[in-house]
């Protein structure tokens, strides 16, 4: 690479702040885990970082720089800057693309999805996770929170749960599903299939992506159903499944399969792993409109409808992700906390009437300001179940120690009417 050539964008990057030796420096690392090249910066590089967008060379970056900030940069500091970034597959470039061409080939030709919570709030050791859920499910009810009562004798059609990490949100884990274990359809009436709605926190294209996947936990292998892959593939074709490599290092998905197979690990049971993705709206109406909606919602009833037994639907979802972390100015106190979870109440209500659209409206009223991740998994899983009650269990919010972050979450099952 020369000072006039091109230089490929930056990818987007996670930013590290780190002090070594009295010297502020940032680590960039890439957060969908296609890299496992690391880089650090001196912060004083950030003018530099914010010019690669694909349309500067390094001469011109660094008269950029110059004209805009006072800083004298030698061009072929630039250049070396951006090799370190290629060499990690930082950058939007041809380099990347065939490595990440690799990447894809790689994943699609292994039959298992390696676990990534390891270490992570997951303990490795069979024993050790099993009186870890055990302990979670001894927790007591909530106390800011009255949950609604499931009702005894209504079939379960399916269940909200967060997917933020064990210690932040454990409790609510541990008591849902210990109210799920009393709800479970009757072993008579058939093998479980747990279609499995996550989050694509790094990004997809297609309303939902799937994967031909069984998924690896301390308790072994959770298998996928098959057939259920394949009437994904036979009604929607490649683009369910071009971006399966999102799934490789997403942990929405991952985080319930613990709870699960303690929870059904004397059940016939397989699960349908499904990332969302994009949902498309048109202005002032909800992604159901849409036929990529549409035809995904008519895949996913035939998959129900050829499925010999009860099917449950759970939505792997995390609320409101608030405060100066996420971009916010204002560092989280008693006032938006109130606000949050005003709002989100709001929306709680159109999950206990079981309204996509009204879930939707909540949302996007300001824009989905609060950044729920989990609106697209929750819109449909709504709309999978709109012939049911929803019924909020808990709901909760996690602010960090040092107030840049704030975090909701609730669980809720959904019954017949």
């Amino acid at each position: 690479m020369t000072v006039d050539s091109r230089i490929p964008p930056l990818r987007p990057v996670e930013t590290i702040p780190v002090k070594q030796d009295g010297e502020d420096f940032l680590v960039l690392r890439d957060p969908m885990g296609l890299s496992d090249g690391m880089i650090a910066v001196a912060v004083g590089a950030i003018p530099i970082l914010a010019r690669l967008d694909g349309e500067h060379n390094a001469r011109q970056i660094t008269e950029i720089v110059e004209r805009d900030h006072g800083l004298s940069v030698d061009p072929d500091q630039v250049v070396s800057m951006v090799e370190m970034l290629e060499n990690a597959h930082l950058l939007q470039s041809e380099t990347f693309l065939e490595h990440l061409g690799e990447l894809e080939e790689q994943y699609r030709s292994i039959s298992v999805r390696e676990p990534v919570l390891v270490d992570g709030g997951c303990p490795n050791d069979p024993a050790e996770l099993t009186a870890y859920l055990r302990l979670l499910e001894q927790s007591p009810p909530p106390e800011d929170f009255a949950p609604a009562i499931p009702i005894k004798g209504r079939r379960l059609r399916g269940f909200l749960a967060p997917h933020i990490d064990y210690q932040r949100g454990g409790k609510s884990y541990g008591r849902l599903y210990k109210q799920l274990s009393a709800l479970l359809p009757d072993p008579s009436d058939g093998p479980i299939l747990i279609v499995l709605i996550g989050v694509a926190h790094n990004g997809a294209v297609e309303p939902i992506v799937t994967t031909r996947k069984d998924f690896r936990t301390p308790f072994g292998d959770f298998p996928f159903d098959r057939n259920a892959v394949q009437i994904l593939e036979e009604q929607l074709g490649d683009p369910a499944f071009r971006e399966e490599l999102v799934h490789k290092s997403e942990h929405s998905v991952e985080i319930q399969i613990p709870w699960l197979q303690n929870m059904l690990q004397d059940r016939d049971v397989t699960f349908l792993p499904l990332l969302a993705g994009i949902l498309d709206a048109p202005a002032d109406d909800s992604p159901g409109f849409t036929k990529k909606v549409r035809d995904v919602v008519s895949a996913l009833k035939a998959v129900e409808e050829a499925h010999p037994g009860p099917v449950l639907y759970v939505a792997s979802v995390d609320f409101a992700h608030v405060g100066p972390a996420f971009g916010d100015e204002d560092e989280i106190n008693d006032k938006i906390c109130s606000r949050v979870e005003r709002k989100d109440m709001r929306a709680l209500k159109a999950v206990e009437s079981v309204d996509a659209k009204r879930w939707w409206s909540e949302l996007m009223d300001d824009d989905n300001s609060r950044r729920v991740c989990g609106i697209n998994a929750t819109y449909l899983t709504l709309s999978m179940l709109n012939d049911c009650k929803g019924l909020i269990l808990d709901y909760q919010q996690s602010v960090s120690k040092d107030r840049s972050t704030l975090v909701s979450y609730a669980t809720a099952v959904f019954q017949d009417m």
